[in-house]
C-alpha cells in the first residue's frame, strides 16, 4: 500500500436503512467516490434492507455493517457503534438524520471523536411552520421532546448540512439551534448515467416503445402514492390531450393507487394515450426518451426525480410547493404550475407541446444547471472539504486540551 493510502482519514457513514432515497444515494455515490488518497469509507445501517445502493457500494469495495437498532432509545447500539468505530479506527463519523445523529454522535464523543457531521434530509427538516395539504409521513418535529432531542444531537456535531439554506434556517429556528453551523449541499445528479446515452438510443427507445418523432412524450417517474398526486396529472394531460393530439404520456413506477389511477384515465377517456410501465429500472434511459417532464407533487421538499430530468436534458413541468421553486427557474429550466391545478397544468402542457423553440430553451436551461448546481461530483467535493475542515478543527482541539 502507499504511502499516501496510509495516511487516508477513516470515514464512517451512519445511516437508518439504504432504502433508495435522495439522503441515501447522495451518501453511497459520496462513499463510493470519495479521493482514496485522503479518505476511506464504511458504511454502517441500522437496518438489513437492501437495494441497489447496497451493490453499489459493495462494488466500489465499501464495507457495510448492520447493527439492528430497535424503535425508541437503545443505548445498546451507542455501545456497539463505539466497538465499531474503534475497530475501524474511524476519524470522521458522517451520520444521516436524527436518530443516526444522536447515536453516531454520543459513540463519537466516548472516543473522543470531534468530527461528526450531521445530514439532515429535506423531510427531516419540515417543520409545522405551515399548512401543508399533504404529508407522506408525520413530520419528525412535533413534540418538544423531538426538539430536545435535536438539540442534544446538534450539540454532538460538528457541522448540520441540509440540502437547501431555507431548510437549514427553519429547521435551526424553529429547534432553537446555532445556524453557524448549517452548511449546504444540495443532492445530486448522477450525469454520467446520462451522459452516455446518445440521441439515436433514445430514438431506438421510443420507437420499441411505439412513439414516432411526431409524438410529444410526456412522462413521469415516481411511486404511485398520493402525495406525487397523479389524478392532477392525469386530468391535466386530458385537458391538455384535447387541444394536442400529438401528447402521450407514460409512466413509470409502481404503487397501491395504480389500479385507481387506470380507472381514472377510463373515466376521462385517454387510456389508449396513457401507459403504465410499472417499476422501472433504466430511469436515465427513459428520462432521455421524453420531451416534457411532470412532476405534480403536493408535497415535494427537494425533488430528486427533477435534478435527473435536469441532468437527462428534458423540458420540466412542475408544481410550486416547498422548494422546487430553488430547484428549478421559472421559465428557464422549468415551468411552474400551483399545486393541485389542472388547469394551469394543461395550459403549460400545451404551451410545451406547441412551442418546439420552448421546449428546447427549457430543456437547456435544466441541464445548465444541473451541471452548474446538482452534479454528484460537486457534493463529492463539498463533503471531502467538509471532513478536511472537520478534521482540522479536531486537530486544534486536541492541541488545546
Amino acid at each position: 500500500m502507499s504511502a499516501g493510502l496510509r495516511e487516508a482519514k477513516n470515514v464512517l457513514y451512519i445511516v437508518d436503512s439504504l432504502g433508495l432515497s435522495g439522503k441515501t444515494r447522495t451518501m453511497a455515490h459520496v462513499a463510493s467516490h470519495l479521493d482514496p488518497r485522503r479518505f476511506r469509507a464504511a458504511v454502517c445501517t441500522f437496518s438489513a434492507e437492501d437495494s441497489v445502493l447496497t451493490d453499489q457500494l459493495r462494488e466500489n469495495g465499501v464495507p457495510i455493517y448492520t447493527l439492528p437498532c430497535k424503535d425508541g432509545l437503545d443505548f445498546r447500539v451507542i455501545l456497539r457503534l463505539r466497538t465499531l468505530m474503534q475497530s475501524l479506527q474511524t476519524q470522521v463519523v458522517h451520520c444521516c438524520n436524527p436518530r443516526p445523529i444522536l447515536y453516531g454522535g454520543v459513540a463519537a464523543r466516548f472516543l473522543r471523536i470531534r468530527g461528526a457531521i450531521g445530514f439532515l434530509s429535506a423531510f427531516a427538516c419540515q417543520v409545522p411552520d405551515r399548512t401543508y395539504g399533504f404529508l407522506p409521513q408525520p413530520l419528525t418535529t412535533v413534540s418538544r421532546r423531538n426538539v430536545y432531542r435535536n438539540r442534544i444531537a446538534a450539540r454532538l456535531m460538528r457541522y448540520l448540512v441540509t440540502v437547501s439554506r431555507s431548510l437549514g434556517n427553519r429547521f435551526c429556528e424553529y429547534n432553537g439551534l446555532p445556524v453557524e453551523k448549517l452548511r449546504v449541499v444540495p443532492y445530486g445528479a448522477d450525469l454520467s448515467a446520462v451522459d452516455g446515452i446518445g440521441a439515436d438510443e433514445a430514438r431506438r427507445f421510443r420507437r420499441d416503445l411505439g412513439y414516432g418523432p411526431d409524438v410529444v412524450l410526456i412522462g413521469s417517474v415516481g411511486r404511485l402514492v398520493e402525495q406525487k398526486d397523479y389524478p392532477t396529472q392525469l386530468r391535466a394531460f386530458a385537458r391538455a390531450a384535447a387541444l394536442a393530439p400529438e401528447l402521450r404520456m407514460i409512466l413509470a413506477g409502481a404503487g397501491p393507487l395504480e389500479e385507481g389511477l387506470r380507472g381514472i384515465a377510463r373515466d376521462l377517456g385517454i387510456s389508449h394515450l396513457v401507459r403504465f410501465l410499472g417499476h422501472w429500472e433504466r430511469v436515465p434511459l427513459l428520462l432521455r426518451s421524453l420531451d416534457i417532464f411532470v412532476l405534480a407533487s403536493k408535497f415535494e421538499p427537494f425533488g430528486v426525480a427533477l435534478l435527473e430530468a435536469k441532468a437527462a436534458g428534458v423540458a420540466i413541468v412542475a408544481t410550486r410547493v416547498n422548494e422546487i421553486p430553488e430547484i428549478l427557474t421559472d421559465g428557464e429550466s422549468g415551468l411552474l404550475c400551483p399545486a393541485e391545478d389542472s388547469e394551469s397544468m394543461a395550459g403549460l402542457l400545451v404551451r410545451l407541446a406547441k412551442d418546439p423553440g420552448l421546449r428546447a430553451h427549457v430543456a437547456a436551461g435544466a441541464v445548465t444547471e444541473a451541471r452548474d448546481r446538482h452534479s454528484l461530483e460537486a457534493a463529492v467535493h463539498s463533503y471531502q472539504d467538509l471532513y478536511d475542515a472537520s478534521l482540522h478543527a479536531t486537530a486544534l482541539w486536541s492541541a488545546n486540551c
